[in-house]
């Protein structure tokens, strides 16, 4: 073997075990998942027919972040800024119940149930909310695009929970 077949064979080696590093991070976000529901995105006859007066309805939101067993630093920050945010934002709903906050690791072979409910299979972030005994699920991934700057996140995601309360 001469001297450029091992260069390239030792490239090869470290390019492979940074790529292998990342899926078993569970960093890297599948195609499926870019595509995110976003109820702040609604047209303005969207926003005039929610806008309209509302008895109203005892609902609850679960706020569940899904994490690999060894997360990375935006990994954590996904999750850790979610729940500051409930924390400070919804302080009475997080004391009463009302708004939870779940980390499950998707690697735990005991959250199998979960991890199939959802769909995971990296790193998300999801917003339940149940009412009348029924769930509807929101993808909230479009949070991983403020994960680096902590009141952007924090504003957006605070903005999200209200705009969703607001709609039932």
């Amino acid at each position: 073997m001469n001297h450029n077949q091992k260069s390239v064979l030792v490239a090869g080696i470290i390019l492979g075990g940074i790529i292998f590093t990342l899926l078993l991070c569970g960093c890297i976000e599948n195609e499926s998942e870019a595509v995110t529901y976003n109820p702040m995105q609604t047209t303005t006859s969207e926003k005039n027919a929610t806008s309209s007066i509302k008895e109203p309805t005892n609902i609850t939101i679960k706020v569940v972040k899904f994490e690999p067993s060894r997360p990375c630093q935006s990994c954590t920050k996904l999750g850790d800024y979610a729940k500051e945010t409930i924390e400070l934002y919804f302080a009475e709903e997080y004391k009463s119940g009302e708004i939870s906050y779940q980390a499950v690791n998707y690697q735990d072979l005991m959250n199998m149930d979960m991890i199939k409910k959802y769909g995971v299979s990296s790193s998300s972030l999801f917003i339940t909310v149940i009412k009348d005994d029924e769930e509807e699920i929101i993808n909230a991934n479009d949070m991983w695009s403020y994960v680096g700057n902590k009141e952007a996140y924090m504003e957006v995601f605070k903005n999200k929970l209200e705009e969703i309360m607001k709609g039932y």
